[in-house]
């Protein structure tokens, strides 16, 4: 409960303006104080952020966002998607949601592309005719939505705290920024129409002329994109070079900013950083008391009964989500309420990376939302309008931003579709007299059954469960009844196979269910790495197929298997000896904190293998 109040009071002196730095700081010290853990606590957890391997790629793209907000790549880029897409009715606005929304992914900060990109949006609308409550509405509200694409801050900053693959964000983002660009076009197309807004003739020879104006900026996002997917370069890898890129595009090829300015924009950029990293510091040292003190367990306890489907916790979460985001910046509420939403989320099991998208996606909105989102007083400053004028011109969009929100709440493959193609690892096929196949495909997150022919029409989508044995490199298969069996020949270079039970899911064609994975889970002889945690000499390896190297307390390694019993426990196995060994388990930021008979071995993150 003192936790709980703790919280709120963050949350409260934060809404009137103190330094968020220091309350966080001083609840800290204080809780670790009356906990009796020694204060040096604090400023280890200060001093660790730089153990953070992805922490250097924020100062580095935060650097180069500045450099493009004070060269002119932003009047480029609307010359260039003006020429492009004027020409079709809501070209214009259009042109401005797609400007801004790539602004914003590079600045990481939409107040910035309000002030660097309003002066002359505003002013082309209201030349065009369009009414200046729509006109203030739109330009208001494009400048959050960049926040999905990368290389947005704010993505970076959430596969930090949560320990989210970041390339993977990168790509999520994309679809779902898409998703709500489109909603807004399609409303401005129908203002356009409905206003009879005059179109532009499409003129080739100033696309031509706008292409070239912008050679040097277009392939960025290109070489980045193809960089960081094909696997050359790393997040930090990425900033590196876009730092650098814009650098010599911007003030040796372009010469659009003196060396004068640099220091400006150096201080001005690095004042951001430095507001990121001292708030993200000082909450990890706060969070970890929070975790210790069981607040993330509590609350899931506390509402657990109520909230009985994560469904239901999806529009719980929304609703909170989006009062954060009109109460507290998008850093700030990023540090504070990710690390005490994530493990109930887990527990409703929401996925990670969809999870981050829904929390940008909400804090997006939290820009635009009265009384104190953040945008509306950048706006009302920035174009000399009336707080109340702005609140007129936004609320469509917040209505706009809303129905995209549900649809990429409710639809999660939009985030995850192309960050989630299991691997096949093995395949066992079966014959009929007909020419009819089934098919059992092991893929590393589960096991299907596909059925070609005719027999895929009557299919229920309900698991199928069935118990098998392998003789000469092929596996039967057996109903619950025990009445039939299917006898799989081993296809394809597949692997053996070493469980009891198979759950099975039918896959139709075109279609993968992700969440199906299997209980007990599957058993391999060879098996790729994909997390190791170590701490001095002792250290954990896991395995996409459940298959665990273990070493402890300086014993010889040994090799076990083990069984995920719920969210909190694991259960180890040692063939050899046929001992059992259960431990407690959980995630805490980039830690794994495993508990075997009251005593906790805190384990980093190693320096192979990739997110779990």
């Amino acid at each position: 409960m003192i936790a709980l109040l703790l919280l709120l009071l963050v949350v409260l002196i934060a809404i009137i303006g103190a330094p968020l730095f220091c309350v966080i700081a001083a609840m800290a010290l204080i809780n670790f104080i009356k906990s009796g853990i020694g204060i040096l606590v604090v400023p280890q957890e200060l001093a660790g952020i730089v153990n953070i391997p992805l922490i250097y790629s924020i100062p580095l793209f935060a650097f180069a966002g500045y450099l493009l907000a004070h060269s002119k790549a932003s009047i480029r880029l609307v010359r260039l998607t003006k020429a492009a897409i004027g020409w079709i009715p809501g070209g214009l606005p259009i042109v401005t949601l797609i400007t801004c929304a790539l602004f914003t992914a590079f600045t990481g900060a939409s107040g910035i592309t309000i002030v660097a990109l309003g002066g002359f949006l505003l002013p082309a609308l209201l030349s065009e005719n369009y009414k200046e409550k729509f006109s203030l509405g739109l330009v208001t509200s494009s400048g959050s939505i960049g926040l999905l694409f990368p290389p947005s801050l704010p993505l970076i900053l959430f596969g930090v705290i949560a320990g989210a693959s970041i390339d993977k964000l990168f790509v999520a983002g994309i679809i779902p920024g898409i998703v709500i660009i489109l909603t807004f076009s399609v409303f401005s197309i129908i203002v356009s129409v409905k206003q009879k807004i005059p179109t532009t003739k499409f003129d080739f020879k100033e696309l031509t002329l706008a292409l070239n104006d912008a050679k040097f900026e277009l392939p960025l996002p290109i070489l980045l994109f193809l960089g960081i997917y094909s696997g050359k370069m790393a997040i930090s890898d990425a900033a590196a070079f876009t730092c650098l890129y814009i650098f010599i595009v911007e003030m040796l090829v372009l010469k659009d900013i003196k060396f004068k300015e640099l220091p400006k924009i150096m201080k001005e950029s690095m004042v951001l950083v430095g507001a990121i990293l001292i708030i993200l510091a000082c909450s990890l040292a706060a969070t970890n008391f929070l975790i210790d003190q069981q607040v993330p367990q509590k609350l899931f306890d506390s509402i657990k009964d109520i909230i009985t489907n994560k469904w239901t916790f999806l529009i719980v979460l929304n609703i909170f989500l989006l009062i954060v985001g009109c109460l507290m910046d998008i850093f700030s509420a990023l540090v504070i309420i990710v690390p005490l939403i994530l493990p109930i989320a887990e527990a409703y099991n929401v996925n990670l990376i969809h999870l981050g998208i829904i929390f940008l996606t909400n804090l997006e909105i939290g820009y635009l939302t009265p009384p104190v989102g953040m945008n509306l007083f950048v706006a009302s400053i920035r174009f000399g309008k009336s707080i109340v004028d702005i609140y007129k011109g936004v609320v469509v969009f917040i209505g706009l931003s809303l129905i995209s929100l549900v649809i990429i709440t409710y639809f999660p493959l939009l985030s995850t579709w192309f960050i989630e193609k299991p691997a096949i690892v093995s395949q066992w096929e079966y014959t009929y007299e007909d020419g009819n196949v089934d098919r059992i495909i092991v893929k590393n997150n589960g096991v299907y059954l596909r059925k070609k022919g005719s027999l895929m029409d009557i299919m229920m989508d309900d698991p199928y469960i069935g118990k098998y044995e392998i003789k000469n490199d092929k596996i039967t298969l057996y109903t619950e009844e025990g009445k039939e069996e299917y006898n799989f020949e081993l296809y394809n270079d597949g692997k053996k196979l070493m469980f009891e039970t198979l759950s099975f899911k039918k896959e139709q064609r075109h279609k993968i269910f992700y969440n199906n994975l299997i209980n007990p889970p599957l058993h391999i002889k060879e098996a790729n790495l994909i997390g190791k945690w170590q701490q001095n000499d002792d250290f954990i390896e896991f395995y996409f197929n459940g298959h665990v190297n273990l070493s402890l307390n300086n014993e010889d390694q040994k090799d076990y298997r083990y069984r995920i019993l719920d969210k909190k426990k694991l259960e180890f196995k040692d063939d050899e000896t046929n001992t059992k060994l259960i431990c407690d388990y959980k995630f805490e930021l980039n830690k794994l904190k495993i508990t075997i008979n009251k005593k906790s071995y805190l384990f980093d993150r190693g320096e192979s293998g990739s997110d779990l």
